[in-house]
């Protein structure tokens, strides 16, 4: 019974512990980034377009030298848009100096997105967590399917 009585209470106090253990591994961080975007026309109907689009741009941590900082990156997506609005989802590849990336997914729009980390390389392998952005500013087009954005986001991430 005493050994019964033991085995519960350790179940209990990991139960209790483990949590507050998981919390302390998460870190946040901050980012800003610029790039371009090329877009292309898949298809239309009435005023619905859906397009496919290469996204190329760089990373600044929010303060500077921090966990994300000077990446560059690329994320390929595919979207609709109408008078309405538009949605999209992406896959990109955020790649350090050193070859070190990061893997992630988003979906949002214009507005604003969510994105998680599906993955890594090097330092990043087994990185998890997510986090949120959205646009910063307006610009204008280089072309009729070439344009300049800026963004900004945060969020958590958590290596094994």
């Amino acid at each position: 019974m005493r050994a019964i009585i033991n085995f519960l209470t350790v179940v209990l106090a990991l139960l209790i512990i483990h949590p507050f253990t998981s919390l302390a591994d998460e870190l946040d961080y901050e980012l800003k980034g610029c790039g371009t975007t090329e877009a292309m026309i898949i298809n239309k109907a009435g005023d619905i377009t859906i397009g496919q689009s290469i996204s190329r741009g760089i990373t600044e941590s929010i303060p500077s030298g921090g966990a994300f900082d000077n990446m560059t990156y690329e994320c390929r997506s595919v979207w609709h848009a109408s008078g309405e609005g538009g949605e999209f989802t992406n896959r990109c590849t955020f790649v350090e100096v050193d070859g070190d990336k990061t893997l992630g997914i988003s979906s949002g729009s214009v507005k604003g997105w969510e994105w998680r980390f599906i993955g890594g390389t090097g330092k990043w392998e087994g990185i998890t967590g997510g986090g949120s952005a959205g646009p910063v500013g307006k610009f204008g087009r280089l072309s009729e399917t070439v344009s300049g954005f800026c963004w900004r986001g945060k969020g958590k991430y958590k290596l094994p």
